[in-house]
């Protein structure tokens, strides 16, 4: 799993940046965070108790390289209503689950990323569409397997937007700087405030890490974090948040029940450590 750690602040970027470094290294990010991160979290996913699927079929589902992209250009630019009826079109066809995500949510998610690097879309597109493929793992009765259920010798910590935006990039930008200082991150793409305090639920985190990107956000920040707190498998989870909402406006960790803000990546290590004790 990719070391890393909380997303505590992301830069208003432009879509495609300017300078060829910095473009490298947001290219080189993303696609580390899809390889490493995304596609792994999407494969890990095995159906629940009595879920409907068609898994007793074991079809050799092999799509062509024409069809993956097409499948990766309609994550994109569709809803996510027209994008899980191609699924259940293929679940009708009796293909098999494993083929669904080996075969060609996995690819798919690949693509994406060749999307990016060949300026086909911009990053908030791309994470649009690794959006829409969490959601099939879940509206066609699949969940990720459980992680560590206690506390271990590596620092772990969920990093994620605050439903209402999804900012991969910036996540993939700020977890550097985190992976140096050693802490394991998962990064939760989910839509709702169910689906991240049910990956808080699933498995064992000394930190949850939040970015709020828009104002809109801070309506229902106080009741998420007290959501994410109370189903916490940690009970004494400290939720750390950032983003550019917080440069905006001058906001307490208090008044919203969180244990800290930063704005600033370097810093936010250091808090980030305070606040779980090493």
């Amino acid at each position: 799993m990719l070391n890393s750690a909380i997303r505590l602040s992301v830069p208003r970027v432009p879509i495609r940046p300017v300078n060829p470094v910095t473009e490298d290294v947001c290219s080189g990010s993303l696609r580390s965070v899809i390889e490493s991160q995304i596609i792994p979290r999407l494969l890990e996913a095995h159906p629940r108790p009595g879920a409907a699927n068609a898994q007793h079929f074991k079809l050799a589902y092999q799509p062509l390289q024409a069809e993956i992209a097409a499948f990766a250009e309609l994550c994109v630019s569709r809803g996510s209503d027209e994008v899980l009826e191609f699924i259940e079109k293929l679940l009708l066809d009796h293909v098999d689950n494993d083929s669904i995500f080996l075969n060609l949510i996995a690819p798919a998610a690949r693509h994406l990323g060749l999307m990016w690097e060949s300026e086909r879309a911009d990053f908030s597109q791309v994470t649009m569409g690794l959006l829409r493929m969490h959601q099939i793992t879940h509206r066609i009765g699949y969940e990720y397997q459980s992680g560590p259920q206690k506390a271990g010798v590596s620092k772990r910590v969920m990093l994620a937007s605050a439903p209402g935006s999804q900012h991969i990039l910036g996540l993939a930008m700020v977890s550097e700087f985190f992976r140096k200082d050693g802490w394991q991150v998962v990064i939760e793409v989910a839509g709702t405030p169910s689906q991240l305090c049910h990956a808080a639920r699933n498995e064992w985190f000394d930190l949850v890490g939040l970015s709020v990107g828009v104002t809109e956000q801070l309506d229902h920040l106080a009741d998420l974090i007290s959501d994410l707190k109370r189903q916490s498998r940690n009970p004494n989870i400290p939720v750390l948040l950032g983003g550019p909402v917080f440069s905006a406006f001058d906001l307490s960790a208090e008044s919203l029940g969180a244990d800290g803000i930063s704005t600033d990546a370097i810093e936010g290590v250091q808090l980030a450590s305070l606040l779980v004790g090493t």
